[in-house]
C-alpha cells in the first residue's frame, strides 16, 4: 500500500507541476472558466467523490502561523492570483497568532463551516494531529507547508529544504574564510527547531569540516522577529569585541536584518560575515548593498501557487489520506539557491518581490 500511495502521489505531483507551469505562463491573462455543460466536456467532469472545481461553491482555508509577516503577503498574492481564475472559489486567510491552540480551534472551524480543503503552516507538529485527522476523516484534504511537518497522517506536506540549506550555507561561508574563525547561530524559535533544522545543518557542517568554533549554543529567536534578533545580537556584540566574531548564521532574513541593525548601531558594520535564509526583500536588498554576505533564496510565489493546484486536484478528485488509503503523507522538499553579490541582481530581477 505504501508503494502504491507513493506512486500515485508522484503522478499527482507531475500533473500539478505541468498545470502550474501552464498557469504561470498566463498568470496575467483572463482565462475563461467552464460553466454549465462545458465543465463536463474534454475530461473536466469531477471524479466520483470529488467536487466540480469549476462550478461548485468551494471554500479553502489557509491557516498561517501569522498573517502579519512579510512572507504571508506573498502567500496571499500567489493564492489570490491563482484563485482569480475560479470565481466559485473563496480563500479565507486565518491568523494563528503564533498559537498552536488557536490552530486547533481554527481546524475545528474548518470542519464545522464546510471548507473543502486546508493549507496549513503548522506551529506544533504534534499538537495538531487530532484536529487534522478529524478533518481528513470528514473528507477534507489537509496540505501542510513550512518547517514543521505534522507527525499525524494527512494528505501532503511541502517544505523548503532546511537541514541541507544550513549545511550548504556553512560550506559557502567556510570557503570565504578558509575554514577558520568563529561563529554565532541565530536560530529558529525553540518550539520549531526540531523541524526547522537550518541552524543544525550549519552547526554540523562547521563542526565536521572546518576549524570554525561556535562561540555560543544556537540562540533561538522567538517568533522569527527582527526585533528579537536585534536584542540577541546586541548582547553578543557586548560580550565579544571587534574581530572576535567571524560570522553570524541566521535562520531567516528577518533574523539577519535584526542582527545587521544591531551590528550597524554598534558601529561594527563590516566586522563579520552575516548570512540569511529565504530571500526576503530586505535580505536581498541587504546583499545588494553589501551589508549582508548572502542568503538562500526560495521562490515563495511559485511554491504557494503549487500548493493551490495540489489542493485543487485533491478537492476535484475527492482524494485525501483516508480516501486514498495512505499510510503516510506524501512529502515534497524544495531547494533554495545561494545568493551573493555575484548573482543578487539576477535573483531580484526574477523575484516576484520586485516585479
Amino acid at each position: 500500500m505504501k508503494k502504491t500511495t507513493r506512486i500515485l502521489a508522484m503522478v499527482i505531483a507531475l500533473v500539478l507541476t505541468f498545470g502550474l507551469l501552464a498557469a504561470c505562463e498566463n498568470d496575467n491573462a483572463s482565462q475563461p472558466t467552464p460553466t454549465g455543460d462545458e465543465s463536463t466536456q474534454g475530461g473536466l467532469a469531477p471524479l466520483t467523490g470529488g467536487r466540480d472545481i469549476y462550478n461548485d461553491p468551494i471554500k479553502i482555508a489557509v491557516i498561517s502561523i501569522s498573517t502579519g509577516g512579510i512572507m504571508n503577503r506573498m502567500y496571499q498574492q500567489a493564492l489570490e492570483d491563482q484563485a482569480s481564475r475560479y470565481p466559485n472559489i473563496t480563500i479565507d486567510f486565518k491568523d494563528s497568532e503564533y498559537n498552536p491552540n488557536r490552530q486547533i480551534t481554527l481546524m475545528d472551524e474548518v470542519i464545522t463551516q464546510g471548507y473543502a480543503g486546508v493549507i496549513i503552516e503548522v506551529m506544533d507538529p504534534v499538537a495538531l494531529n487530532q484536529a487534522i485527522a478529524e478533518a481528513e476523516n470528514a473528507g477534507i484534504p489537509v496540505i501542510s507547508n513550512g518547517a514543521a511537518r505534522p507527525s499525524g497522517l494527512h494528505t501532503m506536506h511541502n517544505r523548503m529544504e532546511d537541514y541541507n540549506n544550513g549545511w550548504r550555507s556553512g560550506e559557502i561561508l567556510a570557503g570565504m574564510v578558509g575554514g577558520e574563525g568563529t561563529a554565532i547561530i541565530l536560530d529558529a524559535p525553540a518550539i520549531q527547531k526540531p523541524a526547522a533544522r537550518m541552524g543544525s545543518g550549519f552547526e554540523d557542517y562547521i563542526a565536521q569540516n572546518t576549524n570554525i568554533r561556535l562561540l555560543e549554543p544556537p540562540i533561538g529567536i522567538e517568533n522569527w522577529a527582527a526585533e528579537n534578533a536585534q536584542i540577541a545580537m546586541r548582547d553578543m556584540l557586548t560580550k565579544y569585541g571587534p574581530g572576535e566574531i567571524t560570522m553570524v548564521y541566521c535562520a531567516s532574513d528577518d533574523i539577519a536584518v535584526g542582527a545587521l541593525n544591531a551590528i550597524d548601531q554598534a558601529g561594527r558594520t563590516g566586522d563579520m560575515l552575516v548570512w540569511g535564509m529565504f530571500g526576503y526583500p530586505a535580505g536581498l536588498e541587504a546583499v545588494k548593498s553589501g551589508r549582508m554576505t548572502g542568503t538562500m533564496f526560495s521562490d515563495v510565489y511559485v511554491q504557494y501557487s503549487m500548493l493551490f493546484y495540489q489542493l485543487l486536484f485533491c478537492i476535484g478528485t475527492g482524494l485525501n489520506s483516508v480516501t486514498g488509503g495512505f499510510e503516510e503523507a506524501f512529502y515534497l522538499e524544495m531547494p533554495l539557491y545561494p545568493v551573493t553579490a555575484e548573482n543578487v541582481d539576477q535573483i531580484m530581477a526574477a523575484s516576484r518581490w520586485f516585479n
